[in-house]
């Protein structure tokens, strides 16, 4: 019935270590979007729920395609030491394989999540070969636990859409990342299930005059470029995909985002929504957002970001006022040109 579009140092044998903790703390946005005890009990829960992860679909896809990028930003370039920051259960990890490990050097890869029971969910499972793989619990809104230049890559892939303070968390990737190193993260953005949300919308505004926020607010594509540049990165860099993902119904729908972990976490969140309301969302979706074989599209807007540790190898823009041509010049010896079909 579904069907996808995208298609501390502890030494553990075979190069793993044991779960730490941090709590080196750095100031955060006085005003909290999201609830972060909300957001770890609902990843504890699909730890217990869904132990054999049959709903991590969308998060190995997108994991994936990360990992990819990798092996295009700069061909030649080696990352042995790589932080995956806001791991889940080990996307990344799980994505990295033999080929792209071996292929960027990869020797080391340390996860960093907040919910200890999702990070020890796939414990040492997929790990690519010849890679020391180790696990540690981070919480939201604290410094990372390593010293400043410490590694060549930073991923992350599907939690920066639930933190606070991104521009704090961009900052400190940024910190850890050695000279020339990259980050490159991927997040939900601001056209996911546009689909759920209007129908909700609608369903609430007939029902109580007003609408209560179902979905948690997602940044988008036009806002993520400064905030990496604002963090101190070079060269960043912004792309995204629409993927659309087909459900028999709404409420399945909702079953699969559940088990995701990635229903509403805001501080500003209705605790109580009548099954009439859902009924009726449930309604419009299958009247407005079917496909030819009558199953509901459910789009998820992600957003890849790159930005680069500055090194004395980079490029850098000329300085302001530093050219020797002037524009209207050269624009008027293009219009004499041979292009220009009047000459």
């Amino acid at each position: 019935h579904l069907s996808t579009l995208l298609a501390m140092r502890v030494w553990w044998p075979q190069h793993r270590r044991l779960l730490s903790k941090s709590k080196a703390t750095f100031a955060t946005q006085a005003n909290e979007v999201f609830d972060h005890k909300a957001k770890i009990a609902h990843r504890d829960r699909i730890t217990l729920a869904y132990p054999d992860g049959q709903y991590d679909y969308l998060k190995d896809e997108v994991a994936r395609r990360l990992t990819d990028r990798l092996n295009d930003v700069s061909p030649a370039k080696k990352f042995p030491n790589c932080l995956d920051l806001g791991a889940l259960s080990g996307h990344v990890r799980k994505a990295l394989t033999d080929f792209t490990a071996k292929n960027k050097g990869i020797t080391k890869i340390h996860q960093l999540e907040m919910s200890e029971k999702l990070l020890r969910r796939d414990f040492g499972k997929n790990e690519p070969d010849g890679v020391d793989t180790s696990y540690q619990v981070w919480e939201e809104g604290t410094k990372l636990p390593f010293e400043d230049s410490t590694f060549d890559v930073v991923f992350s892939s599907m939690s920066l859409h639930w933190c606070n303070d991104l521009p704090a968390v961009f900052k400190e990737a940024n910190r850890v990342l050695k000279p020339d190193g990259v980050f490159l993260g991927a997040m939900l953005g601001g056209e996911t299930l546009q689909e759920l949300r209007s129908c909700l919308a609608l369903a609430e505004q007939e029902r109580y005059g007003g609408v209560a926020p179902h979905l948690s607010p997602f940044v988008r594509d036009s806002e993520i470029g400064g905030l990496i540049q604002a963090a101190g990165f070079n060269l960043p860099t912004a792309d995204s995909d629409l993927l659309t993902v087909r459900y028999p119904d709404m409420f399945t729908m909702m079953e699969h985002l559940r088990g995701m972990g990635e229903t509403n976490a805001t501080h500003i969140r209705r605790n109580y929504t009548s099954m009439e309301t859902f009924i009726a969302a449930a309604s419009t979706y299958q009247e407005l957002y079917t496909d030819e074989e009558d199953l509901l599209e459910a789009t998820f807007h992600v957003i890849y970001l790159i930005g680069w540790k500055p090194h004395s190898s980079q490029q850098e823009p000329d300085e302001r006022g530093s050219g020797s041509t002037r524009l209207s010049t050269t624009l008027e010896e293009l219009a004499q040109g041979p292009l220009n079909p009047s000459s």
